[in-house]
């Protein structure tokens, strides 16, 4: 599991066995800050299910900002972006949030969350765009997103997001 420090923004890759009660003592492998664990808390606390067979998803979501490729599936299902260095993918702009929007995959579906100041643009194909400002959007179609700006299919700034067929 990926958490971030709230206090020097490393990227702490942490074993869930160690995740232990309600509030887990784990400090930053970095600054020695304790982690906090929001809303992860819960899944980590989750026992495994039994199941043996699971559906394997037919796609991915692929991002790519400039040489930058990011897949978010089932294997990678947390995405942060934003202007600090510890982001998948970062974007160095004075609009752009240190941790500007959150990209998630969860019960087989693909979200965007937009979590900063300036709000973020999404353009769908056959769409209109959207500003998203604190909130969620299921994202369905291949497009383009904005942090803190509006953008086109053919903006240089713009991060692409498409599905790719896995199997």
């Amino acid at each position: 599991m990926i958490v971030y420090c709230e206090e020097c923004g490393y990227k702490n890759i942490i074993d869930e066995n160690r995740i232990e009660g309600r509030q887990p003592q784990i400090p930053c492998q970095k600054c020695g800050e304790l982690l906090r664990f929001y809303g992860l808390k819960a899944k980590a606390l989750q026992k495994p299910s039994s199941q043996k067979s699971k559906k394997v998803p037919i796609y991915c979501l692929v991002l790519k900002y400039g040489k930058v490729v990011v897949l978010v599936s089932e294997k990678n299902t947390h995405v942060e972006i934003g202007r600090q260095k510890s982001n998948d993918i970062q974007v160095v702009n004075d609009r752009v949030s240190r941790t500007h929007a959150v990209i998630e995959y969860r019960n087989g579906k693909y979200y965007l969350t937009d979590q900063s100041s300036n709000g973020t643009y999404l353009l769908m194909e056959r769409g209109k765009g959207v500003v998203l400002r604190n909130k969620e959007v299921l994202l369905t179609a291949k497009g383009v997103i904005g942090l803190g700006y509006k953008v086109d299919f053919t903006s240089p700034d713009a991060i692409h997001v498409w599905f790719k067929k896995t199997r």
